[in-house]
């Protein structure tokens, strides 16, 4: 039987260069072609008879496709996640796999806020939050400072912010416009200085690593200088990263998990396409590996 093919989207060459390159070498020892397409590089022909998608202007020829794996889509219009989804429902008509296709067709972009209404609903334990959307309603909250705000699109722990006292929140909101306020979420600080980052292949915790802030910096982020190390995983932090991954319907994605001084976990969000430079160089484990392994393992 030929070798069938895996297909990688980013949107430009830079994006996930460390993940994408990694997944090439292992899929090469297994004698897997990957073929890296930017989204902008992608095409659709509709008509009575269905569709085709055409890449770099070739129609794909979908039986020597095994899967296809999709990093973050996110432009301000959307275009590119109108295009991943509908990519997804071609490929479901034809058989082949797409990485996380059930999550994104439910939940199209799936911000912080999105994530905790879903988790609250699922019994999944999440740190103290609250979203507003009039200044008057964050300036008469009685908060236990300091307390966490971060934008509900933030990736990397770029946009969290620690704020210290009421003088502190009254200068923080009066900088903002009211209808930006809504997109951000107020939550109990947590004085630990660490998290974990849980990665989850085929639906099953791989493995954990721990984040440690460094110096005054509170965020513990590998991106913003955190150091990582290693983690056993307990049983019971394994079983809420899987059952969070089931729950938002992912095969692979980022897990992270925040304890506090008592040790009871909470989970801080999901990320459905995680980098994982810093995973592999903490743990030792081969997420490109699994990646592949599960994206020609789940052909269909």
């Amino acid at each position: 039987m030929d070798v069938k093919k895996i297909i990688v989207f980013t949107l430009s060459a830079a994006q996930s260069k460390y993940e994408v390159g990694r997944m090439k070498k292992e899929a090469e020892k297994a004698g897997v072609e990957v073929g890296h397409y930017l989204y902008n590089e992608m095409g659709f022909e509709f008509g009575s008879q269905g569709g085709k998608v055409f890449l770099r202007g070739e129609e794909v020829n979908f039986e020597d496709v095994s899967g296809i794996w999709f990093r973050v889509a996110g432009t301000k219009s959307g275009k590119y996640i109108s295009a991943r989804n509908t990519l997804i429902e071609i490929c479901k008509s034809k058989g082949v796999f797409c990485v996380n296709w059930e999550s994104y067709l439910k939940w199209e972009r799936m911000d912080k806020i999105l994530q905790h209404g879903v988790f609250g609903l699922n019994e999944i334990p999440v740190v103290e939050t609250r979203v507003f959307y009039k200044k008057e309603d964050v300036l008469n909250y009685n908060f236990e400072y300091p307390v966490i705000c971060k934008h509900a699109f933030g990736f990397q722990g770029k946009s969290v912010v620690k704020i210290d006292n009421r003088e502190n929140l009254e200068a923080y909101i009066y900088s903002m416009e009211e209808k930006n306020l809504g997109m951000y979420l107020w939550q109990k600080f947590l004085p630990v200085g660490w998290d974990l980052r849980v990665v989850v292949v085929g639906g099953r915790a791989i493995g954990g690593m721990k984040r440690s802030a460094k110096g005054s910096e509170f965020r513990s982020n590998f991106s913003l200088g955190g150091e990582v190390e290693g983690w056993k995983l307990s049983e019971e932090e394994k079983m809420l990263a899987e059952k969070t991954a089931r729950v938002c319907e992912l095969d692979y994605g980022g897990i992270d998990i925040m304890k506090d001084k008592q040790g009871n976990n909470f989970i801080l969000e999901v990320n459905r396409a995680c980098q994982y430079k810093g995973f592999e160089k903490a743990t030792g484990i081969n997420v490109a590996k699994r990646v592949v392994e599960m994206l020609v393992g789940d052909c269909k």
